[in-house]
């Protein structure tokens, strides 16, 4: 499974060195993926491009190589403009080379990084950008981003809401096992509850440390953790979870299990996490929670 974390994935810190560029270096997006993930990357921050000189999309196959390991990338270089590099590397199962296949791994990939806000960090501190896949690699493909600058900063017109409830302090770190919903998503969301989503993400956070897999054989779920953690702010909630087999595509799995939830009038905000590969015997499926906030 993919990092297992909503909201905290552990780091790999990697530098350009012998061992990062041996074992042939990665190739650029083909066309349809770097359309897809300027795309992606341009809701988060609408200035970042594609670096139209190709000098990020070159270094980057250097990461997106046999030997890299799924990790944030710090680059001991400078841009020949002098700005910073950063950015990260993932490890995906995947044998196959061709094109459709390749534009999939991608596709999987920058979705899962458009549900992580420790990958958006990467993204807002960015203006330009550049991508590399480097499949073929016993089974696995390896796909690389380089931001510059590379520094991870917010700024503010990015920064969120601080006059809204924020989880306590105290939270254990990593107890989430489902991932954030992407700003696609968000619409989804609302457009099937009829709700407005939280972009505090304080309702988001909650179903993040709810959502199991386990909620595939309880069809009673207590949501005592989200309710508790609700209860310290003053903030009073109700919950919605379900399930829905996952063939292949998780937006249509999403689709389908949001459409089964009734919309609470009364509500005002939602936020939802998914855990998108819940494995049984009968097969893959996915599980979404959404908790509402109640005046």
């Amino acid at each position: 499974m993919f990092c297992a974390s909503l909201f905290v994935c552990s780091v790999v810190l990697l530098t350009l060195n012998g061992d990062v560029t041996a074992s042939g270096a990665g190739r650029a997006f083909p066309i349809d993926s770097e359309n897809y993930v300027t795309e992606q990357f341009q809701t988060v921050n609408s200035r970042l491009e594609w670096d139209p000189t190709n000098f990020l999309v070159d270094l980057a196959g250097h990461y997106a190589n046999c030997k890299a390991v799924s990790g944030e990338v710090r680059v001991d270089r400078l841009t020949p403009e002098g700005q910073s590099i950063g950015g990260m590397v993932e490890v995906v199962d995947g044998a196959r080379a061709d094109i459709d296949s390749v534009n999939s791994y991608i596709r999987t990939t920058v979705d899962r990084w458009m549900r992580s806000r420790v990958y958006h960090d990467k993204i807002r501190g960015g203006s330009r950008f550049g991508c590399s896949i480097r499949p073929g690699c016993s089974g696995r493909a390896v796909i690389s981003c380089l931001f510059s600058p590379g520094a991870t900063f917010t700024e503010p017109e990015y920064e969120e809401a601080l006059d809204e409830p924020q989880l306590p302090e105290n939270i254990v770190e990593g107890e989430q096992a489902a991932l954030a919903f992407t700003a696609q998503q968000y619409e989804v969301a609302e457009r099937y509850t009829g709700n407005k989503w939280d972009r505090s993400h304080f309702l988001e956070n909650l179903s993040g440390f709810e959502t199991r897999c386990e909620m595939l054989e309880n069809s009673n779920w207590p949501f005592t953790t989200a309710r508790q953690f609700a209860a310290q702010y003053g903030v009073r909630i109700s919950s919605v979870y379900g399930s829905a087999p996952n063939t292949g595509s998780t937006d249509e799995a999403l689709n389908d299990i949001l459409s089964k939830f009734k919309s609470i009038r009364h509500a005002r905000d939602l936020g939802c996490s998914i855990i998108p590969d819940c494995i049984r015997s009968s097969g893959m499926y996915a599980v979404v929670a959404c908790i509402y906030s109640e005046p």
